[in-house]
């Protein structure tokens, strides 16, 4: 059978495939990497890493303009957009560099150029001209952002996600047409540089597929800030105007505007196979992604996909995992992809951290419920550090206890989900995770506070009322 051979082809070099190429060499494969957008892919260069690094300076931009030398006249200076940018640009390189030492390292052969099928052993390099024949392949090409389709979407001073990462300095005012994980983590950077920031969004609420009381709880953070939200609200066009463009929504029936000199288009990512030819390879992503199994593999033996190219939640570290089961798989090692407890973060501030279940989804699929929650303003960390905001959450199934998600919005939400990952993958009782000891104090102790409200046993929140006697 095709795919169990000594070779295999990964094509491209993000967070799904340099992974699958350095699992693939370590399961004893010969690998070739083929990539055509350098090392790191779009979590290196045009999201993840970038928008992080630029979350973070902008933070420490808006803490230290905080603090203005009072009484001396003097204004503290304009944000630096263009000193960020190549902060931004040493740090890629630095990774980028880190990484193409691992390849090398673990013996895989890395070809720069764009991977096209011939045919489904082969590919042509096209900028070498190069043939490469293998028994197996493992496509991880990633995704591009999904544009707009309005009237005026093409103007100057409309940009995706990768164009306003190369912008030098800070526009006046932005207008961000979404309100995903995009738009916020992209409205908070600009608003952290002094701009003035609006959302609008299509669906009712922001992170529309988390819970209500999570998006509730981040949008009332990004509002207290300053950035304006337009939830239910519809684009009908971008114009020109004097001094820049401005975005007509429809909001409850009526036309409105915002002005701005920057317009961000933030409405997701779609696969992306430029320049791969799948047709040939007998492979149809009509419907945006390709096709696979539990395996990663498609619908042709010995052809694997991966990441954002097999659709689902585009993150990068659902695409690491799915591209070593794809390389254990091609190696010989059967391996099932395991999706229960692949986190969803946020990097705003609060962050939002998710796994699992939400208590919606809870609520649809089993009986009984039970829900503990433990708010961020009784948490002795998040006061002393004056981050009170946000809360812990955890979902368990009401007889068992069993850990079936949990939500954080707060602090350092990105670094406690770990921990609740970790209990929902070992499908962990609340009972586990309040029995735990927390080291103090920390924002994790929130999530054991959450815990023990879920098991009747909340310490730092007073009892809830009790209802009166019944005589």
């Amino acid at each position: 059978m095709r795919g169990n051979g000594k070779r295999v082809v990964v094509i491209g070099g993000g967070p799904g495939g340099y992974p699958a190429a350095i699992r693939a060499a370590q399961s004893g494969l010969d690998v070739v990497l083929i990539d055509r957008g350098g090392l790191g892919g779009t979590c290196l260069h045009r999201g993840c890493i970038p928008t992080k690094l630029l979350l973070k300076e902008s933070a420490d931009y808006r803490k230290a303009a905080a603090f203005p030398a009072a009484g001396t006249g003097i204004a503290y200076p304009p944000a630096d957009l263009a000193g960020m940018m190549r902060r931004k640009e040493q740090v890629l390189g630095q990774l980028e560099r880190g990484t193409a030492g691992l390849l090398r390292k673990n013996g895989v052969r890395v070809i720069a150029g764009t991977a096209s099928f011939l045919d489904p052993s082969r590919v042509l390099v096209g900028e070498t001209g190069e043939i490469v024949e293998s028994p197996a392949f493992i496509v991880a090409t990633g995704s591009s952002p999904s544009r707009l389709p309005v009237e005026g979407s093409d103007l100057p001073g409309v940009a995706d996600s990768d164009a306003a990462l190369s912008l030098e300095r800070v526009p006046r005012a932005v207008a961000i047409i979404g309100g995903g994980v995009i738009g916020l983590e992209f409205a908070q950077m600009f608003r952290n540089l002094g701009a003035e920031v609006t959302i609008v969004e299509m669906l009712p609420r922001l992170l529309a597929s988390e819970d209500g009381d999570v998006s509730a709880a981040i949008r009332g953070a990004l509002e207290s800030s300053g950035i304006a939200v337009r939830t239910g609200a519809t684009v009908e066009r971008i114009g020109k105007m004097r001094g820049g463009l401005g975005v007509d929504f429809r909001e409850g029936g009526v036309i409105r505007r915002t002005d701005a000199e920057l317009v961000l288009v933030a409405v997701g990512r779609k696969p992306s196979f430029e320049g791969l030819n799948p047709v040939k390879a007998g492979l149809n992503p009509e419907k945006g992604a390709i096709r696979v199994n539990g395996r990663m593999e498609t619908d042709i033996p010995g052809i694997y996909a991966v990441g954002d190219a097999a659709g689902g939640l585009m993150l990068a570290h659902k695409a690491t995992m799915e591209g070593e089961c794809a390389a254990q798989n091609a190696a010989g090692i059967p391996t099932v992809a395991s999706y229960a407890a692949i986190p969803r973060v946020v990097y705003t501030d609060p962050e939002v951290a998710c796994v699992g279940l939400t208590e919606a989804e809870a609520r649809k699929r089993h009986a009984h419920v039970r829900v503990g929650k433990f708010p961020f303003s009784m948490s002795g960390r998040a006061i002393l550090e004056g981050a009170p905001h946000g809360f812990a959450k955890v979902i368990a199934e009401g007889e068992t206890g069993c850990v079936l998600g949990v939500a954080i919005v707060g602090r350092q939400a990105a670094q406690a989900i770990g921990e609740a990952s970790l209990a929902v993958r070992l499908e962990a009782t609340v009972g586990d995770l309040a029995d735990l000891v927390h080291p103090h104090p920390t924002f994790s102790e929130a999530l054991r506070e959450a815990a023990l409200d879920a098991d009747g046993r909340a310490i730092h929140m007073p009892p809830a009322p009790k209802s009166a006697a019944v005589v």
